[in-house]
């Protein structure tokens, strides 16, 4: 698996696989992104420091995308998807242990923080492989965090 920055040519396959019935029900909001609003947000991510975005790339297929978005607290969001196509072939927690040892080079990695839904149990278990250590839940969503002392978590390459 291979890991690289997003880019703008990438805005297309990531609205398709934001908009894909089953993200939209995993995703936090539950709703479907507008492509206007798809396309600022990317333009916008791509441009700030205070966003990470790598695309998960095997053979020359797309997998997946890993997002890190600074919050003001100094901790970083990581949010997960894959490309449909690629979901239940047991890629997922590869995919988000690659992009964390790409985007967070070994001893400059920040706390992580991911907010995860509990009627999605796969990314539950993905995000608990990776290191990620429960922290408690509130109307549904559960808390998960990597401190920079927990090493390189189970799945990291």
């Amino acid at each position: 698996m291979e890991f690289r920055r997003a880019v703008i040519q990438d805005a297309s396959d990531l609205l398709v696989w934001r908009n894909d019935p089953d993200t939209i029900a995993n995703s936090l909001t539950g709703k479907a992104v507008a492509e206007a609003d798809h396309f600022a947000w990317i333009a916008r991510v791509l441009a700030s420091p205070d966003f990470i975005l790598l695309m998960a790339e095997q053979a020359g297929e797309k997998l997946g995308m890993v997002r890190f978005d600074r919050e003001e607290d100094g901790e970083w969001e990581v949010s997960i998807n894959l490309n449909p196509a690629a979901r239940g072939r047991g890629l997922a927690a590869d995919l988000l242990a690659g992009s964390i040892a790409a985007a967070f080079p070994a001893g400059a990695r920040p706390p992580l923080v991911a907010w995860v839904k509990q009627s999605n149990p796969a990314s539950l278990r993905i995000f608990e492989r990776c290191g990620f250590i429960h922290e408690g839940d509130e109307d549904g969503v559960e808390t998960f965090r990597l401190a920079p002392s927990c090493g390189d978590g189970g799945r990291m390459p």
